[in-house]
């Protein structure tokens, strides 16, 4: 071992170096000391990452019954009273109409809102007519109002009107209302979202498909119908169908059967795997309902192929998968596990979570309460998962959320509206 003699005055300043050879070394540690505080500088100086819940806008609307939105920029606070945006960016008011609102169809630029009509006292079916409006969705300037049975089809407006028995269909600009193209008095009509189409089963019982955006035929055929004292035509992803209704002993008109005809030749098929209604559930999937009462699947949704079937009452989809949920799974259920977009296994990470916004059918923001002190966690469900975003120290009841911003109502009887930062570094 060697020891080294410091001598007694090895703790007092040292003296003028007489070489620079002899300074190399107090340079570097000179240096690296004040390396390290320029870098502690800088970090105290770093500014602090934005929180994930900006407050913009919050005020009392205790008689709120219902939270939307229209495109990526509006959200829409529906009361008994009236309707009003709100810009996303800042929580500004840009407009409000006046009365309760049934339904709203996002055309772009234009939002077309169905208000509620008086129900009719006639002994006769009808139906059901809505007061439409269509405003410009910056402004709330009216572009046209009708009185219509409407459904938003591939960027057209399709009503129908008469007789339901002997329907007139007509297909509209959503922009303008003006008349594309019309016809009368087919037994039955129905939109084709797969095929940007209206199929109708016209009154000597052809089967007719009619290109939507112009009414020409493309192709028609005499297929074999139904029995019944009524008949209704369907469509599904790759068939299209003819449901045959009848009176029991009752008086009550009962679903007697239905033909399926495939949709590239319209050659008899199959009934296994036709839904008429699929919803979308996040992630590349969908929820697809079939017409009579069998079972709904979740289904991929560039294919068509079943995944799995889906139990319980409630089925809802999510950036994340699909939730699974305690207690039958009705609304306001708290959530046991999600489905994982790849490879569909359950994962537990949202477990205990409610879900306070959906669009259709996916959900996007979720809540989970806490008792000292009381408040309300937000989180986010995003592909890769459940992200926190902040806390609310209220109760909130429902959410609607677009890319960078969310509209809340409260136990309170508030409505609030934050910015949603983005991931903190």
């Amino acid at each position: 071992m060697t020891v080294i003699d410091l001598g007694a005055d090895w703790a007092a300043e040292p003296s003028q170096p007489t070489r620079p050879a002899v300074r190399r070394g107090s340079t570097a540690l000179a240096a690296a000391v004040c390396g390290v505080l320029l870098a502690c500088t800088m970090t105290a100086a770093a500014p602090a990452p934005e929180p994930r819940l900006t407050e913009l806008a919050r005020w009392a609307e205790p008689q709120t019954l219902l939270l939307a939105t229209a495109g990526d920029d509006t959200l829409l606070v529906h009361t008994a009273a009236e309707v009003a945006a709100y810009d996303a960016a800042d929580g500004r008011r840009r407009w409000s109409l006046p009365g309760s609102t049934d339904w709203v169809y996002d055309a772009g630029d234009i939002l077309v809102l169905g208000f509620s009509r008086p129900e009719s006292t006639s002994a006769q079916p009808q139906f059901a007519i809505a007061d439409a409006v269509a405003v410009d969705r910056s402004t709330g300037r009216v572009r046209w109002r009708a009185a219509a049975y409407l459904e938003q089809v591939a960027g057209l407006l399709v009503s129908f009107s008469g007789n339901p028995e002997r329907p007139v269909a007509q297909v509209h600009d959503p922009a303008t209302f003006a008349l594309r193209w019309r016809v009368a008095a087919g037994r039955s009509f129905v939109p084709d979202r797969w095929g940007s189409a209206v199929w109708e089963l016209a009154a000597g019982g052809g089967l007719v498909e009619r290109d939507l955006a112009t009414g020409a035929v493309r192709r028609s055929a005499r297929v074999r119908l139904p029995a019944g004292t009524r008949v209704a035509v369907l469509a599904s992803r790759d068939a299209i169908g003819i449901a045959g209704y009848r009176f029991d002993a009752n008086g009550v008109e009962q679903r007697a059967e239905v033909l399926w005809y495939d949709r590239t030749d319209l050659t008899a098929a199959g009934a296994e795997n036709r839904w008429p209604w699929e919803a979308d559930c996040g992630a590349g999937t969908s929820c697809a309902y079939p017409y009579d009462d069998g079972p709904p699947y979740q289904i991929d949704s560039a294919t068509g192929a079943p995944i799995r079937l889906l139990e319980g009452s409630w089925h809802v989809g999510s950036p994340a998968g699909l939730l699974l949920f305690d207690d039958g799974g009705e609304p306001g259920s708290v959530l046991r596990a999600r489905l994982e977009p790849a490879g569909h296994r359950p994962r537990t990470d949202v477990a205990g979570w409610r879900v306070l916004s959906t669009t259709g059918q996916v959900a996007r923001i979720l809540g989970h309460e806490d008792g000292d002190p009381f408040a309300t966690h937000v989180a986010e469900l995003t592909a890769d998962g459940l992200r926190p975003l902040g806390r609310e120290p209220h109760g909130l009841v429902r959410c609607a959320a677009v890319p960078r911003a969310m509209a809340c109502t409260t136990k309170a009887g508030e409505v609030v509206i934050w910015r949603i930062g983005e991931e903190r570094p």
